[in-house]
């Protein structure tokens, strides 16, 4: 299993903590590719301590649950509450805040669609720059149900030997999912005048808001709705810098300003701007400004 892969299980892991759910069955040591199974049960009514941020595309299929089922669910801060039956199903795409609340112990499907996957497989008939799934509240779709209850006994009965069947399984539910689900907006033409300044903003924002962070440049591409080379060309375009050159400025100037207005050490700063550790920090400042971290600070 993959360095990514080992991350997300953990986050799904959570998830599942989260929802007060425990898994019943999944795909963990089987050699699925780009997707992720796991039928779970949970433990009792419950609701979310808090909105959670899914970090992959997924869907929940509800299989078993008393016929008075209802949840109250939000979806990035619109609420809804449904009656639910044995079939209907959760779309969250990624980076969708939700939140829910049940009355009754439930069993269910979730996948996980890994991205790249997602984008391999759809790159041929669909241009992803111009499409965006959009999450929907609890919705009958007979498809999907279908394609989890197969999924699910084809792990139960072939687990060692199912991966062809499951990656052709995901690779038509990908598509299903954004033939009827995604919403699609104008491309983004190529141009040589940068990034429009509405999305260069949005980055330099999101960039700003978020130095003490580790920022990568899939999702600063993602905030522009821009493929990874598109994204790069035109911000160094709009800025002179590259996506990483900026964010260093960026960590550099904010150091610089704390160092000048606050009584934080050196060290504190080093990592409240983001960088790895404090001769990072003084590489970087003595390479754009001439000067050390230290210097600054003795004047």
């Amino acid at each position: 299993m993959s360095k990514t892969e080992h991350e997300c299980c953990a986050i799904e892991k959570a998830i599942l903590k989260s929802f007060n759910r425990q898994s019943l069955l999944s795909n963990d040591d089987s050699l699925w590719s780009g997707i992720r199974f796991q039928f779970t049960h949970s433990n009792s009514a419950s609701a979310l301590p808090e909105e959670i941020i899914f970090p992959q595309h997924a869907i929940h299929i509800y299989t078993e649950m008393p016929s008075d089922y209802v949840i109250e669910a939000r979806i990035n801060g619109r609420s809804q509450k449904s009656s639910l039956v044995t079939g209907h199903s959760l779309i969250i795409p990624r980076g969708t805040a939700y939140w829910q609340s049940d009355n009754h112990k439930s069993k269910g499907i979730t996948l996980g669609l890994n991205s790249g996957f997602l984008a391999r497989t759809l790159s041929e008939s669909i241009d992803l720059n111009c499409l965006e799934l959009h999450p929907q509240f609890p919705t009958f779709d007979p498809l999907i149900y279908q394609i989890g209850l197969a999924l699910k006994a084809e792990l139960e009965q072939n687990r060692h030997s199912s991966r062809l069947y499951a990656e052709s399984a995901a690779t038509f539910l990908v598509t299903h999912l954004f033939h009827h689900y995604a919403f699609r907006f104008p491309k983004e033409q190529i141009t040589t005048s940068g990034l429009p300044k509405y999305k260069l903003q949005q980055v330099i924002d999101y960039i700003h808001a978020n130095l003490d962070c580790d920022i990568g440049l899939i999702e600063l591409a993602d905030l522009a709705k821009m493929s990874l080379s598109h994204f790069s060309r035109l911000f160094k375009q709009s800025t002179g810098y590259s996506p990483h050159q900026f964010v260093i400025k960026c960590r550099v100037d904010r150091a610089l300003e704390l160092l000048l207005k606050s009584d934080l050490s050196i060290a504190d700063i080093t990592y409240k701007v983001g960088f790895a550790n404090q001769g990072h920090l003084t590489n970087h400042f003595k390479r754009l400004l001439g000067v050390t971290p230290k210097v600054v600070r003795e004047k």
